[in-house]
């Protein structure tokens, strides 16, 4: 009877011996993985991103020639899957517009404007970003207004307007970057008070000379002062990169909205920083429009 007892003691710490063991490697693994991880991240390596804007017209609006969500929501999120895109600024998208894009784009992961009761803020301008290259750092927005703090107007602009922006960083890289994504009223001459309020509100940004990306519908074409604004303090619009622009890019050669000018806009900055390609999307379905705007993509690189 004791041989059994002891016997049994000894199994016992035998199992408990190889639980401990176990344990240990598991954990060790998990350190060495994560130390591994840490290590390949190189921040001085180039930084590639494509990037998306997409003003998708809001589900309860309409335009000339344009189908209904439903019947265009398919090709919308078939081309904003197919582009590949590290970065989608979007514009105009309604909560249930949302909830359907994100659901059939499953990798990406959203920062809006999350609108409370009675708030007469409207959400309208939503940043996208692949969730297995991203980690958010930080979010925020500012209202363009007089008083960018708070849900207001002030610019003649009827309804309130908003930038939405984050700080992401790079998973394989380190690297950390600014994503900022608006729509600007269409209402004269609210545009170019709100590009100031822009560079205003975006001087502490860039004093950190972070690579920075701004989506949008900015409303502007390219022969007015709200859009050299756009292009002051180191922007560079990614226009530039397409083979139909003119030295300057002051055209509509490539027109992003359907009355023929081109307001939709990839502006970016940042060390290095060199426009590679810039290209309309367009519909799958010629016979079905995705919106009033056609989607751009452009391709970025900053060293």
């Amino acid at each position: 009877m004791q041989l059994f007892r002891t016997a049994a003691i000894d199994r016992g710490v035998n199992r408990s011996v190889r639980r401990f063991f176990m344990v240990c490697v598991v954990a060790s693994v998990t350190v060495f993985t994560w130390s591994v991880s840490i290590c390949t991240a190189d921040e001085t390596s180039p930084l590639e991103l494509t990037v998306v804007s997409f003003n998708v017209l809001v589900d309860f609006g309409s335009a000339p020639e344009v189908p209904s969500w439903k019947r265009r929501r398919a090709l919308c999120a078939q081309v904003l899957r197919e582009s590949h895109a590290d970065l989608i600024g979007l514009q105009e998208t309604s909560p249930g517009q949302l909830r359907y894009l994100l659901k059939q784009l499953p990798d990406y992961a959203a920062h809006y404007y999350h609108r409370r009761k009675n708030d007469p803020g409207y959400p309208d301008a939503t940043l996208l970003y692949d969730r297995r290259k991203f980690e958010p750092i930080e979010t925020g927005h500012w209202w363009l207004s007089p008083t960018p703090e708070r849900v207001s107007t002030g610019f003649g602009n009827a309804l309130p307007r908003l930038v939405v922006w984050a700080k992401l960083r790079h998973k394989q890289t380190g690297r950390a970057l600014y994503f900022f994504d608006t729509h600007f009223d269409n209402s004269r001459p609210s545009q170019t008070k709100m590009a100031e309020c822009c560079r205003q509100q975006m001087a502490p940004f860039r004093e950190t000379n972070l690579p920075m990306v701004f989506t949008g519908d900015f409303n502007t074409d390219q022969n007015r002062g709200d859009y050299a604004k756009l292009t002051s303090d180191g922007w560079h619009d990614s226009y530039l990169a397409s083979d139909q622009a003119t030295v300057d890019g002051h055209d509509d050669n490539v027109p992003t909205f359907h009355n023929g000018t081109r307001i939709d806009h990839i502006f970016y900055r940042g060390p290095g920083a060199t426009a590679l390609t810039w290209q309309r999307l367009e519909s799958p379905d010629p016979e079905r429009a995705l919106s009033d705007h056609f989607p751009i993509r452009a391709q970025l690189r900053f060293e």
